[in-house]
C-alpha cells in the first residue's frame, strides 16, 4: 500500500504470475501490455513481481493487488497451486465484492489470461472465468506464452492477444476500486494454492557483504539502444547476436521518464563501444524529438563509426542520421531478418579475439 517514503501507490494495473515460471517471458507480456496501453499518450503505472535470471530480485513497492485498479493473472495449472497466486485473486476479488456492493456492478477489472495450456480443472472456489475476447481459451488453441516463445511480435495473434488484454485493462481503469488498508489485506486467506506444496514465489533477497568501491558493471561487445514498446525486438536481436558468440547488453531508452537522445546513447556507451539502436514509429515519436539533443549526440566525429541504426518499424528517420546508414528489417521474412542482422552486425563490429580461458 506505501512506499518506502510512506506514499500510496497508486499502480493503474498488477500482472499476477508465478515468480519463478517464465520470468522472462511474463515480464515481456507486462511490457508490451504497458506499451499498448501508452500508445494513447498517457502515462501508465504498473507492476509485476520479478526473479530475473541475473541480477537483483525485483519486487514492487506497496501491495499491487491490495492497491492497483485492474489485475491481469497470467493462468496456468502451475498458477492455481500457487500460494502467492491465490493471494493475489483473493485480495483483488475481494476488492470487487466490495465494490459490487457499494455501486451495485461489478467491474470487469480482474483479466484472466490463458498464459499456457491448462489440464487440471480450476478451482471451484473462482466460479465461472470470462477469458478476453480474440484470445483462445485455456484448451482452444495456442497459448499466449507459447506465441510469445515462438513468433512474438512477429506472430499476429499474440498481437491481438496484447491489445485484447490492453483494451480490457482500459475498460477496467474506468471503474475506480477502493484499495485496502495493510491490515485488510493481511486478514484475506489465500483463494487456492497448497499449503503442503508450499508457495513457488520469490526467495528473500540475499545479504550483501558491503564493499569498499563500487564495481563498474563489465564492459560488452554490443549495446542495444530501444524504447519499451520495441521490448520484443530487442530481445529477439539480443537473442541472435548472443549465438554469434557477441556479448550483448539492453539499454531501455525511458522517454516518458524525460531521458533525452543524448544521455540514452551516453549511457549505452557506458557499457560498450559499438551502440545498435533500434529504429522504429516509436523511438521518433515527434513528442519525443529534440533536434538539438540528437544533433549533439550525433556531433561527435566517432558517433557514426559506433552506432549502428536497425530499422524494425516504418518510420521516416531523421535527417541527421542519413549519413549512417540504417539497415531495414521491416521487408524481410523472419529468415531474411536474420541473415541480414547478423550479417551487418558482423561488418560493424567484428568479433575481438578472446582468450578462451577468459571468455
Amino acid at each position: 500500500m506505501l512506499d518506502p517514503g510512506g506514499r500510496l501507490v497508486d499502480y493503474d494495473f498488477f500482472t499476477s504470475h508465478v515468480a519463478d515460471r517464465d520470468p522472462k517471458w511474463a515480464a515481456r507480456f507486462h511490457d508490451d501490455i504497458e506499451a499498448e496501453l501508452r500508445r494513447g499518450g498517457d502515462g501508465v503505472r504498473a507492476a509485476i513481481r520479478l526473479q530475473p535470471t541475473f541480477g537483483p530480485i525485483q519486487v514492487p513497492d506497496g501491495d499491487p493487488p491490495a492497491q492497483a485498479r485492474a489485475m491481469v493473472a497470467l493462468c496456468s495449472d502451475d498458477y492455481f497451486e500457487d500460494l502467492e497466486c491465490g493471494r493475489d485473486w483473493a485480495v483483488f476479488t475481494d476488492r470487487l465484492r466490495r465494490h459490487e456492493s457499494i455501486v451495485g456492478i461489478s467491474p470487469p477489472n480482474l483479466i484472466a489470461v490463458p498464459w499456457t495450456t491448462m489440464e487440471q480443472p480450476l478451482p471451484a472456489a473462482l466460479g465461472a472465468i470470462e477469458w478476453p475476447a480474440g484470445i483462445a481459451g485455456p484448451s482452444g488453441g495456442p497459448s499466449v506464452f507459447d506465441m510469445l516463445r515462438l513468433g512474438g511480435i512477429r506472430d499476429l495473434g499474440y498481437v491481438r492477444a496484447v491489445r485484447a488484454v490492453a483494451d480490457r485493462v482500459a475498460a477496467a481503469l474506468r471503474h475506480r476500486l477502493a484499495p485496502l488498508t495493510p491490515g485488510e489485506a493481511a486478514e484475506i486467506e489465500p483463494l487456492f494454492g497448497s499449503h503442503e506444496a508450499g508457495s513457488r514465489t520469490l526467495p528473500e533477497a540475499p545479504r550483501r557483504l558491503p564493499i569498499l568501491e563500487p564495481v563498474p558493471p563489465a564492459r560488452t561487445d554490443l549495446v542495444i539502444s530501444y524504447v519499451g514498446n520495441d521490448l520484443a525486438w530487442a530481445d529477439w536481436v539480443s537473442e541472435v547476436l548472443t549465438f554469434e558468440d557477441y556479448r550483448v547488453s539492453l539499454s531501455r531508452w525511458d522517454w516518458s521518464a524525460g531521458v533525452s537522445f543524448g544521455k540514452a546513447m551516453a549511457q549505452a556507451r557506458g557499457l560498450g563501444e559499438h551502440v545498435i539502436a533500434l529504429f522504429s514509429e516509436h523511438y521518433f515519436e515527434a513528442r519525443r524529438l529534440a533536434m538539438d539533443e540528437w544533433e549533439e549526440a550525433l556531433g561527435d566525429a566517432d558517433s557514426g563509426g559506433r552506432l549502428l541504426p536497425i530499422v524494425v518499424g516504418r518510420t521516416q528517420v531523421p535527417s541527421m542520421f542519413r549519413g549512417v546508414r540504417p539497415v531495414d528489417l521491416t521487408e524481410a521474412d523472419a529468415v531474411g531478418q536474420r541473415d541480414l542482422l547478423v550479417d551487418a552486425v558482423h561488418r560493424f563490429a567484428p568479433l575481438p579475439a578472446r582468450n578462451p580461458g577468459f571468455a
